[in-house]
């Protein structure tokens, strides 16, 4: 059945991020749901691909992958026992990682989430599936495995490390925690996928200390909290609706002023002379303008507007007898007069259609 908000079988989304936070919605949503195209929601599936994906793949990996670096290698990313490259982690698993590098950022290229998630939960199974064949908890307990353990525990390291930047984009604050956790200083936003590449993790890092990111959820309490909250919310838009609609108030008419206060306002023509950006200040033009026997400095909120080199030369109506004031420590003596227009207030500057000598004073 389609929504519809008129048969009100919308889907609230508060709730959901109260209950399971945005990330899972934004997950489920990306990940079931192709972009651009109608798709099916469930709180079941909500629910169970919250379990299935987030809590027992990415958060689980994560924290037994660090736990067991903690413990093993005293908090820090594994030495390996021979170089990078060759035999130092498992070949299967860094080649599969290489190639779904290459094909989750070309579909992220092309706005295919679906697919792109899907991916990278791929080469996540095959982290998942490298640490359960080799079984590092049993090889912890073999001193002569030791370059083993590290070997594996690098391999499941790196990728965790991989998956995180992949996911990234979808799970900015999650992976960002994950991110942390692995001793990485430098801001995920600014790792470029595209320069993403196998063992780039450095042997030796100390990791942070691990903490659970996404805790498994029992659905049937899940769906309930988020169902009552969800009804709240629908009550409060039926009342919302029901009640009346309150009268717009009249916009009070401004006050009317007589000739005596028009004349106290002396705007003169002015001749901009020079132009120049205000340091620090996107919207501010720092104008020198003749306004007839002196040249006034005069600040203006027009920089988005006009370029200053434009400005050179043009005739502008200046307000000549306001009190001086500072402008990002720069001091405006006068006002240039403009009209607000468009949607966006943009400023378009008062002028003339004749030529009118510099000086002159409207009246």
């Amino acid at each position: 059945e389609k929504m519809s908000k008129s048969r009100g079988n919308v889907v609230r989304p508060r709730p959901i991020v109260n209950v399971l936070g945005i990330e899972a919605l934004r997950y489920y949503l990306l990940r079931e749901i192709v972009f651009g195209q109608d798709g099916s929601f469930s709180y079941d599936a909500l629910v169970g691909r919250y379990n299935s994906d987030l809590a027992n793949g990415l958060g689980n990996l994560a924290s037994r992958t660090l736990t067991m670096i903690d413990r093993y290698f005293c908090g820090e990313i594994p030495k390996l026992a021979v170089a990078r490259g060759a035999e130092g982690y498992a070949p299967g698993t860094a080649d599969f990682a290489s190639v779904a590098l290459t094909n989750i950022t070309q579909l992220y290229d092309r706005f295919s989430f679906s697919l792109a998630l899907e991916r990278i939960w791929e080469v996540l199974a095959e982290i998942d599936k490298y640490l359960t064949v080799e079984k590092p908890w049993t090889l912890a307990e073999q001193p002569e495995n030791r370059e083993r353990l590290a070997k594996v525990l690098y391999t499941a390291a790196e990728g965790l490390r991989i998956i995180t930047a992949l996911a990234h984009p979808v799970l900015p604050k999650s992976t960002e925690k994950i991110w942390r956790q692995l001793g990485q200083t430098e801001p995920l936003s600014r790792i470029q996928l595209d320069q993403l590449a196998w063992g780039q993790l450095k042997p030796g890092t100390k990791i942070g200390k691990p903490e659970g990111i996404f805790p498994r959820v029992e659905k049937s309490e899940v769906i309930e909290r988020i169902e009552a909250m969800e009804q709240e919310e629908n009550k409060a838009a039926e009342a919302l609706a029901a009640a009346p609609a309150a009268a717009t108030p009249a916009v009070a008419a401004p006050a009317k002023i007589g000739i005596e206060d028009f004349t106290k306002v002396e705007m003169r023509v002015g001749q901009v002379k020079s132009a120049e950006r205000v340091a620090g200040a996107d919207r501010l033009l720092q104008l020198q303008v003749d306004i007839g026997g002196e040249v006034r400095q005069i600040v203006a909120g027009i920089a988005l507007a006009y370029k200053a080199e434009d400005l050179i030369g043009r005739k502008v109506v200046v307000v000549t007898n306001l009190q001086p004031r500072k402008l990002r420590g720069v001091e405006s003596n006068g006002m240039i007069v403009a009209a607000s227009a468009g949607p966006d207030g943009a400023p378009v500057l008062a002028g003339f259609l004749e030529d009118v000598p510099v000086g002159a004073r409207l009246k």
